[in-house]
């Protein structure tokens, strides 16, 4: 090929390649921008996406939600322990100058009394005192027991910092009487205490059936007056 027509083709093609040459180069239309519009570089780094399983910190309205029940639960709390501070004091004047433990009892059962009289007879020491669940004692000394001052359906033996009721209740005063009940106690206390109570319940609750109720709620006994709280 001759030098004339080389010269002649660089020629034609020189204005082609220029073209090319002098234009940016087209964006392919699958090609997405990285940035969104509007938004810096420094935007975008100043607000990185969280990686997974990081922890973030909670909305505004859950923080408030969370430290809302927290504040409950606290004021829950607090009422819980001021309610039981007080049945703790409920009864306290009963206790100042004597720590003998009170058993209450149904002061118009038949049953309630042949046992108040069995007691009194096996506690040659003086070791319980007595009151009637109806008495204004009995009432204070069941709120100190954390019940209601109307429940009479159970007998209850308060100490000056615990209390017991039903199986739980005889048991305990039966282990504090003259021998040999102590050790019937001890035999007895060996069966489970569910089994024990569904026993005292049967009886309890048919008590006025069976062996019936006086008139009047016996507050004292003449014989022991030391011994009767009212």
């Amino acid at each position: 090929m001759s030098p004339m027509m080389l010269r002649s083709q660089a020629t034609a093609a020189g204005p082609r390649c220029q073209q090319l040459h002098g234009q940016p180069a087209p964006v392919p239309s699958v090609i997405r921008p990285m940035y969104a519009p509007g938004r810096t570089r420094d935007a975008i780094r100043t607000h990185p996406r969280p990686r997974r399983g990081t922890l973030q910190h909670p909305p505004p309205v859950a923080a408030a939600a969370a430290a809302g029940r927290a504040a409950a639960a606290s004021g829950s709390a607090s009422a819980a322990e001021a309610s039981t501070q007080q049945q703790q004091r409920s009864g306290d004047e009963f206790f100042a100058s004597d720590r003998r433990p009170i058993i209450l009892f149904d002061g118009v059962c038949n049953l309630c009394n042949g046992g108040v009289n069995f007691m009194l007879a096996w506690d040659r020491e003086g070791r319980f005192r007595f009151a009637a669940l109806q008495s204004e004692a009995g009432r204070a000394l069941l709120r100190r027991a954390g019940r209601s001052p109307d429940d009479i359906s159970s007998i209850v033996l308060v100490e000056q910092d615990a209390a017991h009721i039903k199986s739980a209740a005889i048991l305990r005063i039966a282990a504090g009487l003259q021998a040999p009940l102590p050790v019937v106690a001890a035999a007895l206390d060996v069966f489970p205490r569910p089994f024990k109570d569904w026993f005292y319940d049967q009886v309890a609750d048919n008590r006025y059936s069976f062996f019936g109720r006086t008139s009047a709620c016996r507050l004292s006994d003449p014989r022991f007056d030391e011994r009767f709280v009212s």
